[in-house]
């Protein structure tokens, strides 16, 4: 049988905060990506009020292109909220791996401790 020095919770929650983190930022990062080029690709480059297609947002490659209002919420959630969600699970998975110990000491704390 393996022995491990950390009882078998604390490993569960760093992994299982670390996986939170990884899932979070690559969802952000490529949530973001594809509505760049997604809308860059399939949205209209003038105004369509018949549509709906009337907040301008800029493009991908330079230029605009208009979206409608759910899809414009769509991009703002991608961009802003999910980056603050990556943000404030790392935030955590630090204080929470800071708190337990989960990192060595690094040799300058170590020798501040020494004097």
């Amino acid at each position: 049988m393996i022995s491990n020095s950390k009882p078998l919770w604390e490993r569960v929650l760093k992994s299982g905060l670390l996986s939170l983190v990884l899932i979070m930022g690559a969802l952000s990062i490529c949530g973001d990506l594809y509505i760049r080029f997604h809308y860059a690709a399939v949205m209209p480059r003038a105004p369509q009020s018949e549509t709906g297609r009337i907040y301008p947002v800029p493009a991908q490659y330079g230029g605009t292109v208009y979206v409608n209002q759910l899809e414009f919420k769509r991009r703002e959630f991608v961009r802003y909220e999910m980056t603050y969600m990556f943000g404030g699970v790392l935030l955590l998975y630090a204080c929470v791996g800071t708190r337990m110990r989960w990192w060595p000491v690094t040799l300058r704390a170590k020798s501040r401790n020494a004097q």
